[in-house]
């Protein structure tokens, strides 16, 4: 996953950092008195390493003031997943041990109450990086089905057994109670059919 917001489609924020740096060094070594090249190679190399330094600087703090704008943009690798789903499993079971812990008058309520908030807080910021990479893959399967629907003749089977779902069936397969308003299984909502 890539840490760099974009401003753009086409213009990172890299962009910027680089051509800020082009531009500042441009100026230093024109500016800079008559001297030896290897003066102003230099120059033009501390300048762009100050450049590569606040492009670090801003990758370190872009997270911390805007954590879910990275998750917003691409859907999370089968890995990544994984690896989520695993940390996930991992800091629901500590909360439960840690509960038990109490429960058994091993742990004092202040450490109960501070090692319980920071894994509380660990597991809401997985669930919420797991659900952000979920929604990306909505909008592409959305997308997909779509496209899919829109290009569908009306004799395809497809279609034909979509349309004839009895009342309160959803999409995903799940009967619902037939008055339901959304599917019990995935929440969507459910279109009436009219006879």
């Amino acid at each position: 996953m890539s840490s760099e917001t974009s401003t753009s489609d086409g213009f990172q924020v890299s962009h910027f950092f680089v051509l800020l740096s082009l531009l500042t060094a441009t100026v230093a070594v024109v500016m800079a008195r008559p001297s030896a090249p290897e003066h102003l190679i230099l120059i033009s190399l501390t300048i762009g390493a100050a450049g590569y330094a606040g492009l670090c600087f801003y990758r370190v703090l872009a997270p911390l003031v805007a954590p879910h704008a990275d998750f917003d943009r691409q859907p999370l690798s089968e890995r990544s997943r994984i690896e989520l789903e695993r940390e996930k499993a991992l800091t629901l079971r500590s909360i439960k041990e840690l509960e038990f812990d109490r429960a058994m008058a091993k742990v004092s309520p202040q450490d109960f109450d501070e090692m319980s908030g920071r894994l509380r807080a660990r597991a809401i910021n997985i669930m919420k990086q797991l659900d952000a990479g979920s929604t990306a893959y909505r909008a592409l399967i959305e997308k997909e089905l779509a496209a899919r629907i829109g290009g569908s003749s009306p004799t395809d089977p497809k279609v034909a057994r979509a349309a004839a779902r009895p009342a309160g069936e959803c999409v995903c397969g799940t009967v619902n109670d037939v008055d339901a308003r959304f599917c019990k299984l995935c929440g969507l909502k459910l279109t009436k059919r009219t006879k």
